[in-house]
């Protein structure tokens, strides 16, 4: 089925994307607005301090059809997730969930459009909030972000993303195919990196301020609309090094294709690709191995927020206006989707992070992230050419 989506906000005049349908098998547990105690739709005991306001959000949610936006391409990590998550968020709501695509302007387009409906039945559309273009929005004053993040209601987040800066393995790019003191050893004026990068997004900031951090000679390459567009003009040559999630650079470790230089934190051994990670540094190891490297005052302020770009998460978001009620139904559904053992296992099978991370800390540290980001705007300068 193809849904098509008019007159979105400024970066999207017409969008479509493919669509996800997850219906629960049973709306059987209806439950009263006045309720204390309830269970969810397939029979999850609800109780405690939030209790009467979750049921009563469940209560109104049970049979409803609720849209969450992937504000991405099939295929992508937004995408992924959200329709990993859609069956059991259907399951715990008593809803059917669908999962619509809107990728225009990196992510962006979706975000609007999820913020937009704050006036327009809000509950009945959620989506992923993605921290790299309110950065790009808020620091560097592109304009794009039609809404004030910090002011929507984050119903939690996913666990940290696994972030991955790898070599193509070519001649061309020879010099850094060696494991990343190979790089900085190898880097310099006259021998420089290259690096597609996307317009915006997490990898992106990653990839410009570890450049900071460690004064690595680079020449990026903008203009990628999305991971793939991204991936495809790395494979084809157009530049040797990329940053991006594990998920998507998974295939070329395992195929041999690709070198592996840094991540931005431990991966576990459970999860898929990690054993082409092994003695890999991590961006906290790299900082204390490579620290020669590391001299000025800007160097040493991009550390924070590149250690805090790497424990970002993807918040799943709705508008401020949506009723307290729905919010509470939301917020739980959500964090026994996080912690639901076989949701976790099939994420790990392929290469996503897997876990749950509260509303409270996903925007103690979206606060911090975009606070920090301010000190580093030089290295900030290449997105958009």
């Amino acid at each position: 089925m193809i849904v098509t989506i008019r007159n979105l906000a400024k970066r999207c005049a017409v969008v479509s994307g493919a669509v996800l349908v997850a219906t629960t098998l049973s709306t059987a547990s209806v439950v009263s607005a006045s309720t204390k105690t309830c269970h969810s739709a397939n029979g999850y005991k609800v109780a405690g301090a939030t209790a009467k306001a979750t049921c009563a959000g469940l209560a109104f949610y049970a049979g409803k059809t609720i849209t969450f936006v992937a504000p991405d391409n099939v295929g992508g990590g937004y995408d992924l997730n959200a329709r990993a998550y859609a069956p059991y968020l259907a399951k715990y709501l008593g809803a059917t969930v669908n999962v619509i695509n809107i990728p225009a302007g990196n992510t962006v387009a979706g975000m609007n459009y999820v913020a937009g409906t704050n006036t327009s039945n809000p509950g009945l559309t959620v989506g992923w909030m993605n921290i790299g273009p309110i950065v790009e929005d808020k620091v560097l004053g592109i304009a794009g972000v039609n809404f004030n993040a910090s002011g929507e209601s984050m119903l939690g987040g996913t666990a940290p993303n696994y972030t991955v800066t790898v070599a193509y393995k070519s001649a061309a790019c020879a010099s850094w195919d060696s494991g990343l003191a190979g790089l900085l050893a190898n880097n310099s004026a006259t021998n420089i990196v290259t690096e597609p990068i996307q317009s915006t997004g997490s990898t992106t900031f990653n990839m410009l301020m570890f450049n900071g951090i460690f004064g690595v000679h680079y020449k990026a390459i903008p203009g990628y609309s999305s991971t793939t567009q991204q991936i495809q003009g790395w494979v084809r040559g157009d530049g040797c090094v990329v940053t991006t999630t594990l998920s998507t650079a998974g295939p070329f470790l395992q195929a041999g294709t690709a070198v592996p230089l840094i991540v931005n934190r431990l991966v576990p051994s459970t999860t898929a690709y990690s054993q082409y990670l092994t003695g890999v540094p991590t961006y906290t190891q790299a900082e204390k191995t490579y620290s020669k490297y590391i001299v000025s005052k800007t160097q040493k302020a991009a550390i924070i927020p590149l250690n805090e770009a790497g424990q970002t998460v993807r918040i799943l978001f709705v508008p401020p206006k949506t009723p307290q009620n729905y919010q509470a139904a939301l917020r739980a559904a959500f964090k026994w989707s996080g912690l639901n053992h076989n949701l976790n296992n099939y994420l790990a099978s392929v290469g996503s992070p897997y876990g749950y991370t509260d509303p409270k800390t996903c925007k103690t540290g979206f606060i911090k992230y975009l606070a920090y980001t301010y000190k580093v705007k030089p290295y900030l300068a290449s997105i958009g050419g």
